[in-house]
Formats: structure tokens, C-alpha cells, sequence
């Protein structure tokens, strides 16, 4: 096919034959598929391990030890609902949040969204965009691309007529009409499977020390289960004692639910949070954000609400009507569309006959400038005053200007052609822009420094402006301010990092530089914009949040964007992922005193050389009542406060002692058993009796603080238990305590229980646990 005229575009009949070919923007979904939700969750390792034990369970015609197999299904099916209704509700929002793209058809210029684009399509890009697919370069206005997504390098990189662009790439200055020579699955960065639009992360903290714990069971639970599977049968030459005996063991040792309950709350913490205009592009930095202790931000959407006013033009050597025109004249032939080209373009009506323009300059965020070269032979320029001006009392005087708060804009004559550097620039006066400080901004920022995230201001505007501001909302350490324009590139990064909250006339480069300098420090760091000037900053960051509207690029390279453009949802976010992060450490002591007992009592009783003592069956209902119940409610309590990051040690103080306890009982009580001959249904009874009661006494501890709802909630598990040992446990295999000659002992447990267990929490906590940060 022939290039595409640049006048017209595509025209309909050629849009259609593109998309009967295929030759379309579409690619795959990168959502999660309900299948692979399903998959995920069914044929999981201890998935597999319950459905042999299941076999073998059957085939030994002891059916009502299958019970242990209800949890696992619901685990399964409400984990998989709670997934799908959350991937549901982020595809929803994803679709409504699809980038749009300016295209050339029938020639005439409209938006569409990305993935209606088609080969050999026209689109027109500007400053904050990113390419959709593959192209060239047809026409341009001195455009220049980071194409980091691709090569790695972010250095900016000038593209001409007939110069080939790359999709991912980001557009830093100038505009392009651009003809897609490759889309969709075809384009570069697809593949390489390298689409900026989605970020990697490492795995979860949290999901890392699970997929540890897994690991380490992997290699416990068969060898363990085959032994004393051997020595059972050896022992007792009854082969079905032996399987229910080690299957019981296998079970306990089998954390069922942890893993699901945590990839669950994680995707329900992201539902909840679609519900408030946020979208969660990654579940991971969820996680990350609960962590965050240092927060960056960019002032423009965060502090301010971008709704800029031209307050005051100061004159020098013109009126103030010439230089508000020659101005918009700039933004017009400069094609700018940014918020501060917006307060100047609509401060007086526009004049639309331009003089011929011979060259400009675009404006990029490195030079902080913008500048048109006339054919008539004026040369004019616009942008930062330190960047422009050379003369020290002309700076001074727009540093005053910036410590009253307003954004200043000097606008500059040349008698020379302006190209990348400007020969002795003429000041015509200066331009005084206001910015709209967010009403709640100074609540929010109290709220974060309460919750202990610390915050900085790495703004690209001057330095005395950001810290005006900053001081009206009440920033902490706003007086500690550095102009970045004035350092070199072999500064100690890590000290100007500490030292310092208020960044102003920072690079791209600079904020990256600084986001690496507070991780090296051990800070885990999240970075928020809303421009392209902030996308490396936010790659860079542990977490990025984009305030929607303003740039593609920002919100292509955001874990999380903010629809509403509302910055107060930041704390939504926060709160969420804390939540989330808070009770899942909360609740993991719970799933892992069964594993821990079961490992101790398998080793135990295969040194004892004497069968498991209680059947699967019998441990069902106890799991439920102690275990997966209450974990459910527990994992939607409001905890915001930091994690502290000693999940090893909020562990260890409460499943420690209660697998120990438990251990040591059930092996008593198997002593016990033996020297008065009670039988086995009467001393599992009595075993179970006391893996139930010493969970109960773990879950009063985790569910701390205790209020109306938890205590009802307590009490009426705590009664179903009961229940289960005088009516309801013949399904179960389990007898009534107060019947027969147990009864006493059934007492005797009851009273001793909980200050047993309290007894033993407190001298692991205070000998063994002491000095543990892990």
C-alpha cells in the first residue's frame, strides 16, 4: 500500500479493508482470564496433595473422613467468586479508562480510542504522549522521544521527517503526524513483550514468605506422611488405620486457605478501591503502597489542582497586551495544550492569523522553554527565567515573584535565530501564573504525616514557588528547599535526598536520581504525577500513582491512577493496602498452628512408633470454627496502621506456643490413654478437645482489640464448638465429653486451657522472641 496521504488520512473504506485483514491496534487482554482464575486456584500443589488423600480415604470405605475435603471447595469457590468479582470490576474500569489517540480521517481530525487504530492510520502525538504502535514520522514540529520502554536509555532522542518511531516510546517535545507502519501483536514492543503499559514488580513481601513456607512444607509433608505411614502400618498391621492416621497428619501439615486468602484479599482490596475511582493496575504494589514510609510528589495535581490563572503580567519593554500576544502566539505555533498553555491561551482572545513561522523550538522539560523563529526575522522565546535570562537582577527579581507563590514565566526577544541555546535574550516581561491550592491538601498531608510517611515536593517549578505552597498547607520541613538547576551531576544524591523536602527545578533524570538515592537508603518510596516530566520518577519508584487526565505516559507508567483527579484518594489507597497487608499477618498464625503441631505430632509419633491420634474426619469442624471462619471476618477489619515487617515474629508469638501446647497435651494424653485404656474414639476426642480449645485462646489474642461484633462473633463460635463435643459430633467421630468416664478429663482441659497457653505465650515471647526483628 502506498503511503497515506497527509491531507486526508485514511478514509472509511480503507479502515474497514485494514480491519477485515486484521491489521488492527488490538491486543491481547493482559487481565487475568477467568480460566486461568480458575486453574490458578484448583490445581494448586496442596490441591492435588488433598485430592490423593481423598482416593486413598475413599477406597478404605471410611466416607465421613472426607468432610476435610468441604473446606477445601468453598476455599475454593469463594476465592474464586471473589477474584473473577474483582477482575470483573478492574476490566470494567480499565475499558471506561481506555487511552484515546488523535487520528487523521476523511480529513478530518478525531479521537478514538488506541485500539481502534489500524495499519497505516495517521495520528497526530504531542508532548505527554505515548506511541500506540510502530511508525514514521510523516510530519513534525522539532519532536523529540524517550524510547527507555525500548532501549533501556532515557535520554531524549530528536526524530525528523521520515525517521522511524518505535511503540512505548514517550514524546517529550513538539508534535508529529505519525503514519503506523506496524500495530497491535505486530508492533516492536509487543514483540518483545516489553509493552510500557505494564509494570513489573517484584513479588509481594508478604507472598514471598508464603511461597517460602510452601516450599519448605513441599519438602516435609511426603517424606514425613510416607514414614509414618510405614511405621503406623508396621506397628499396628491395619491397613486403614494407617492411611486415615497418616492423612490426618498430611492435612494438619497442609496450610489450606493461607495462599488463597491472601491472593483473595488482595483482589478484594482492589475492588473496594474501584469503588472509589481508583484503578489498581497491579495487585503487588498494593502491598508496596502499604509499605511506603517516603512519599514524592509532583506539586501540579497534588498540592495544587492544576487549574492555573495568568494573575499579573509585569512589563519590561512592551505593554502588556503585546507580550500576552506574542505569548499566545508561542503556545499556538508551539502547539502546546498543557495547563499553563491553557491560562495563557484563554487569558484574551486569540488572534488566529499567525506571521509564517520559519523554525521553533519545542518545549521539553530539560530546557524549560519554548521558542518561535518568524519568518519576518523576530525571534521569541518563553519559559523558566532561570533558564532564560542571564542577567542576576532580572532572576532576582522573578525569584521574588515565585516566593509570593506564583508559577513565573519570562517572556524573552532574541536578535539571533533561536535554536538550542539563546544568544543575548531581551526580557519583555514576565508572566505571573496562579495555581489553586487544594482545599483538603493540608488534612491530608497532616493525616499521612500522622501514619508516618514522610513527604517530599520534586517539582520542575522554581523552588521559592513549590515552597510557598507547601508552607500554605502546612508540609512539614517546607523551609528545607534546593534549586536543582544549580547542582552537578556528581552531587551526593543520598545526603541532598535526606536532607532536604522541597525539590524545585528538577529534571526527569534528577527525580529518578533521587528516587534510587532514598531506596538506597532503605526507604520504600512512592512517587505521584500527572505529567510526562514525571514518568521516570514513578518507573523508578516502589510504587507510581498517576492523577488521571494530564498524560498517557503518567498513567501508563502508574500502579495506580486516580480517576477522579482527586489526590485525597491517595489515603483510600493507603489505608486499603494496610488493611489488607495488616490482617493477612494477623490471621497467617492461625493457618500455621495446625501445620505446626502436625509436623511436631508426625515426628513425634513416629519415634513413638504408635498411629496418629484422630482421624481427619474429627478435625474438620475444628478447622472451620477456629481456622476458617473467623479468618474471614478477621481479614476485613480496619487496620491502618504501618506494618511493622516482623511477620516471622507476629507468627511465631502466637502459633509457636499454641503447636507446642498442643503437642505436648495430645501427647500426654496419648500416655494417658494407654495407662487407662481408654480407646481410641476417647482419647482422639480428648486430643481434639484440646487442639480446639488452645485455637481459641490464639484467636482471642489475634483478635485484638476486641469489640461488640468481635466478641459476638467469638462467643458464638465458641458455643458452635461446644455444640460439636455434646450434640452435633457423631458425623465427626467425635463423642460426647460429658458422657462416659472422660468427662472429668474433658473438665480438667477446659479450666486449664487458657492459662496453659497464656503460661507458655509469654515465656517464648520473652526468652526466645526477645530480640527477634524478623
Amino acid at each position: 500500500m502506498k503511503a497515506t496521504d497527509v491531507n486526508t488520512g485514511l478514509t472509511d473504506l480503507q479502515v474497514q479493508e485494514q480491519i477485515k485483514y486484521g491489521n488492527t491496534n488490538q491486543v491481547a487482554n493482559h487481565s487475568t482470564s477467568v480460566t486461568m482464575i480458575l486453574s490458578k486456584n484448583l490445581f494448586t500443589l496442596f490441591n492435588f496433595i488433598n485430592l490423593i488423600l481423598a482416593i486413598i480415604i475413599f477406597s478404605t470405605g471410611s466416607y465421613e473422613n472426607l468432610f476435610f475435603l468441604g473446606p477445601v471447595v468453598a476455599n475454593f469457590l469463594i476465592g474464586s467468586y471473589q477474584e473473577i468479582k474483582a477482575k470483573k470490576q478492574l476490566d470494567r474500569l480499565t475499558f471506561l479508562n481506555r487511552q484515546t489517540i488523535q487520528v487523521l480521517r476523511n480529513g478530518q481530525v478525531q479521537k478514538i480510542f488506541q485500539d481502534e487504530l489500524v495499519l497505516h492510520d495517521l495520528i497526530i502525538v504531542q508532548r505527554g504522549d505515548q506511541l500506540p504502535a510502530d511508525g514514521v514520522i510523516r510530519q513534525s514540529a522539532q519532536i523529540e522521544v524517550d524510547e527507555s520502554n525500548i532501549t533501556g536509555e532515557s535520554n531524549s532522542i530528536s526524530k525528523k521527517p521520515t525517521e522511524s518511531v518505535l511503540s512505548g516510546s514517550l514524546v517529550l517535545s513538539g508534535q508529529a503526524l505519525v503514519e503506523l507502519t506496524a500495530v497491535g501483536a505486530n508492533s516492536f514492543a509487543n514483540k518483545l513483550a516489553h509493552d510500557a503499559r505494564q509494570q513489573t514488580h517484584n513479588i509481594s513481601q508478604l507472598m514471598d514468605i508464603i511461597n517460602r513456607i510452601i516450599k519448605i512444607l513441599t519438602y516435609i509433608i511426603i517424606p514425613l506422611g510416607l514414614i509414618l505411614f510405614a511405621v503406623t502400618f508396621y506397628k499396628h498391621q491395619n491397613l486403614n488405620q494407617a492411611i486415615l492416621g497418616t492423612s490426618a497428619s498430611i492435612i494438619g501439615m497442609i496450610p489450606q486457605g493461607l495462599v488463597l486468602l491472601t491472593s483473595v484479599a488482595l483482589a478484594v482490596g482492589a475492588m473496594h478501591l474501584t469503588r472509589k475511582k481508583v484503578l489498581v493496575k497491579s495487585l503487588t504494589a498494593l502491598e508496596a503502597l502499604a509499605r511506603v514510609d517516603t512519599l514524592c510528589l509532583d506539586k501540579t495535581g497534588t498540592i495544587t489542582t492544576g487549574n492555573l490563572q495568568l494573575s499579573k503580567i509585569i512589563p519590561s519593554e512592551l505593554d502588556e497586551k503585546q507580550i500576552l500576544t506574542i505569548s499566545q502566539q508561542i503556545m499556538q505555533a508551539t502547539n502546546e495544550h498543557n495547563e499553563t498553555a491553557q491560562a495563557i491561551l484563554t487569558a484574551q482572545e486569540l488572534n488566529q492569523d499567525l506571521p509564517p513561522i520559519a523554525s521553533i523550538v519545542a518545549f521539553s522539560s530539560a530546557r524549560k522553554w519554548s521558542a518561535v523563529n518568524w519568518s519576518n526575522g523576530q525571534h521569541y522565546a518563553i519559559g523558566a527565567p532561570s533558564f532564560l535570562l542571564q542577567d542576576a537582577q532580572q532572576i532576582a527579581t522573578a525569584h521574588s515573584f515565585a516566593q509570593q507563590g506564583y508559577r513565573v514565566l519570562a517572556v524573552i526577544q532574541s536578535q539571533q535565530v533561536i535554536t538550542e541555546t539563546i544568544s543575548q535574550p531581551e526580557l519583555l516581561g514576565f508572566l505571573l501564573i496562579n495555581d489553586e491550592v487544594r482545599s483538603t491538601a493540608t488534612n491530608t498531608f497532616e493525616y499521612l504525616r500522622q501514619q508516618g510517611i514522610n513527604i517530599k515536593v520534586i517539582s520542575g517549578d522554581d523552588p521559592a514557588t513549590v515552597q510557598n505552597i507547601a508552607q500554605k498547607v502546612a508540609l512539614p520541613n517546607s523551609q528545607k528547599a534546593i534549586d536543582m538547576s544549580t547542582i552537578d551531576e556528581h552531587v551526593d544524591w543520598q545526603k541532598i535526598a535526606a536532607k532536604y523536602t522541597i525539590f524545585g527545578r528538577t529534571l526527569p533524570e534528577q527525580k529518578q536520581k533521587l528516587i534510587q538515592a532514598l531506596q538506597a537508603q532503605n526507604h520504600k518510596v512512592a512517587m505521584t504525577g500527572d505529567g510526562v516530566n514525571d514518568v521516570l520518577a514513578m518507573r523508578q519508584s516502589d510504587c507510581g500513582i498517576a492523577i488521571a487526565g494530564n498524560s498517557d505516559a503518567a498513567e501508563n507508567a502508574a500502579d495506580f491512577v486516580l480517576l477522579n483527579k482527586n489526590f485525597d484518594s491517595l489515603i483510600n489507597v493507603l489505608n486499603e493496602g494496610r488493611r489488607v497487608i495488616n490482617n493477612i499477618e494477623r490471621v497467617a498464625a492461625l493457618y500455621l498452628i495446625k501445620t505446626m503441631y502436625s509436623v511436631m505430632l508426625t515426628i513425634l509419633f513416629i519415634f513413638l512408633h504408635t498411629g496418629y491420634p484422630f482421624y481427619p474426619a474429627q478435625m474438620t469442624p475444628i478447622n472451620a470454627l477456629t481456622v476458617g471462619i473467623p479468618t474471614f471476618f478477621l481479614a476485613l477489619r480496619p487496620d491502618f496502621s504501618p506494618p511493622a515487617g516482623r511477620f516471622f515474629r507476629n507468627v511465631m508469638q502466637v502459633a509457636l506456643p499454641a503447636a507446642i501446647d498442643i503437642t505436648l497435651v495430645v501427647t500426654a494424653l496419648v500416655g494417658y490413654g494407654h495407662w487407662q485404656h481408654l480407646i481410641f474414639s476417647q482419647t482422639s476426642t480428648l486430643a481434639v478437645l484440646t487442639i480446639s480449645l488452645i485455637g481459641f485462646a490464639a484467636l482471642w489474642i489475634i483478635a485484638r482489640p476486641i469489640n461488640r461484633g468481635t466478641l459476638l462473633i467469638f462467643i458464638t463460635l465458641f458455643a458452635l464448638n461446644l455444640l460439636i463435643f455434646t450434640v452435633w459430633g457423631k458425623p465427626f467421630k467425635i463423642l460426647n465429653i460429658f458422657q462416659g468416664s472422660i468427662w472429668l478429663d474433658s473438665l480438667i482441659i477446659l479450666i486449664l486451657f487458657y492459662p496453659l497457653y497464656l503460661i507458655s505465650r509469654e515465656i517464648i515471647v520473652r526468652y526466645f522472641l526477645k530480640n527477634k526483628k524478623s
